[in-house]
């Protein structure tokens, strides 16, 4: 391939040759001959050459592992192997992928020894879980006076699968589920039936079991005999639907489905120390991932390692996630439908365990105005995305539906407080 440089030369030559011939200028005709055909055969020589040395360079990437945890920092090798008797020179770049902060050389010059190699190291931080592709690799070489190049392309699409990071999990819960633990206690849910605990006392039918009466008192005013009520501890399940939709992936500094997912994980791992069954659901029109409930904790790392293998994408429909989840879970449960899709109340059919939680979009984008104008927009793009939001939750509580709106610091909280007021009620339980 002829640089722009090349090009330009090889014009300048022709011109002073046709010059030259017009003019008269015998020796001038020559010397542009001469040079033209100099470049020219510099050209064919060295792309002949080049692409026979080009041949027997190889380039790889390796890692430790291609199974990566968000934050933590990996080592990345390139490999650069030169089966040529001589040196060469050649300009590298790494694609890379844009969710990664790079550290190091991932392009620029290398010289890679006669029959030999040489290795570029450089570090990566991974910002944002599910899964992605490495870009290729493209080297690139050019001849002594850089008029033209021969570059080649090293396909390396590997597909690199990043999981929550276990350091903000283990923050949040020492921080978040520590206090709420201390606040409210590991109360479990609790119904009248055959337990060890005295709920009250009620008047003898004959379907009650004799040893639970009273024999010491006597209803003497209805003329009945009392008998014990006693408690029973539940397990209650809780469902997260988690919209997995394209609307998911906004944001800066967090993307909001990498945030949620977070925050579904930690209060997860407080249910199950409560001794409740956890489930999940991500569904979108492509996506269709549920996670049986259970209260070991395995549905949660099951949930780490497929939220590690897809992003989201698609449209999200709640009528129809509810309707997908009625096929796969026949208990009842504790149903909590995360989503930033939701546009209007009509979309959500009505469930009586079911609690909505909608993503403020706002919440998740860091700007900083550039002056008043700029001020004053943004805040009336926060007015009017909160104005809507307001509407679709007043909309989805007038249909009987509990319902609240959550933000990218608030949402662990929220759904936590949620769960108490669920189990306290005795929702989900089988």
């Amino acid at each position: 391939m002829i640089r722009r440089s090349g090009y330009a030369i090889l014009a300048i030559l022709t011109y002073g040759t046709i010059e030259a011939l017009l003019l008269g200028y015998k020796y001038y005709i020559i010397l542009t001959i001469l040079l033209f055909f100099t470049v020219a055969f510099e050209v064919i020589y060295f792309n002949i050459s080049g692409a026979r040395a080009m041949s027997k360079i190889s380039v790889s990437r390796n890692s430790d592992t291609l199974h990566f945890r968000k934050n933590r920092k990996f080592k990345i090798t390139l490999h650069f192997t030169n089966k040529n008797k001589f040196p060469l020179t050649v300009h590298f770049f790494d694609e890379g992928i844009d969710i990664l902060e790079i550290s190091g050389n991932t392009g620029g010059n290398i010289q890679i020894p006669s029959s030999g190699y040489r290795d570029i190291e450089y570090w990566i931080v991974p910002r944002y879980i599910g899964k992605y592709e490495f870009g290729n690799i493209k080297i690139r070489l050019s001849d002594l006076f850089h008029i033209s190049s021969i570059e080649k392309t090293f396909l390396s699409r590997q597909e690199v699968h990043i999981s929550p990071s276990m350091a903000d999990i283990k923050a949040s819960r020492s921080e978040l589920l520590s206090s709420f633990l201390y606040t409210f206690g590991n109360h479990y849910s609790h119904k009248v039936g055959q337990g060890y605990n005295l709920y009250g006392v009620r008047p003898y039918t004959f379907d009650d079991d004799p040893r639970y009466i009273i024999w010491s008192k006597y209803d003497e005013v209805n003329n009945n005999l009392l008998v014990k009520q006693m408690e029973e501890e539940r397990e209650i399940t809780v469902i997260f639907i988690i919209d997995y939709s394209i609307s998911m992936n906004y944001g800066s500094s967090d993307r909001i489905y990498d945030r949620t997912i977070l925050d579904i994980i930690n209060s997860s791992y407080f249910m199950v120390k409560n001794r409740d069954n956890v489930g999940f659901l991500l569904y979108s029109d492509v996506i269709h991932m549920y996670i049986p409930p259970d209260k070991s904790g395995k549905s949660i790392e099951r949930l780490e390692v497929e939220v590690s293998n897809i992003i989201p994408s698609g449209t999200f429909s709640a009528a129809e996630a509810i309707k997908y989840l009625e096929k796969k879970q026949k208990k009842n449960a504790l149903l909590f439908l995360i989503t930033a899709s939701v546009t209007e109340a009509e979309s959500i059919k009505y469930h009586n365990n079911l609690t909505v939680f909608l993503i403020n979009h706002g919440s998740y984008y860091e700007y900083e105005p550039q002056g008043e104008f700029d001020d004053l927009l943004a805040r009336d793009i926060r007015f009017k995305e909160m104005k809507r939001i307001t509407k679709i939750m007043g909309s989805v509580r007038n249909r009987g539906i509990r319902c609240t709106y959550v933000n990218r610091t608030n949402m662990l909280p929220r759904i936590l407080l949620e769960y108490n007021y669920g189990r306290s009620m005795n929702m989900g339980a089988s």
